[in-house]
């Protein structure tokens, strides 16, 4: 097994999301509970995208020029629900990014 060398994560505590990418932590402030969070990685475009899903407003892009596979791995901190939607059509708002 290859080791881990590029990884992104949010975090979220109250209205606070951080986002750690490459050894660097970047904080972003919400005015309101984001009950549903997107990711979208264009994997050929070299985009990975964080987006408050109800409003269709991104909270924070990445830009990584991808070689190997993705693995995306999902965690809850508390017990909740977490559902996935692969292969989705791309949204409007995205193309605008």
């Amino acid at each position: 097994m290859r080791k881990l060398t590029v990884f992104w994560f949010p975090f979220s505590c109250s209205f606070l999301y951080r986002f750690f990418h490459i050894g660097v932590m970047s904080d972003v402030h919400v005015t309101e509970h984001l009950a549903r969070i997107g990711i979208l990685l264009d994997y050929s475009d070299g985009r990975l995208l964080f987006f408050n899903a109800e409003r269709e407003l991104v909270l924070f892009a990445i830009r990584h020029k991808f070689t190997d596979a993705a693995h995306p791995t999902f965690a809850l901190e508390k017990a909740g629900v977490l559902t996935l939607h692969t292969g989705m059509e791309l949204p409007e708002f995205v193309n605008k990014q």
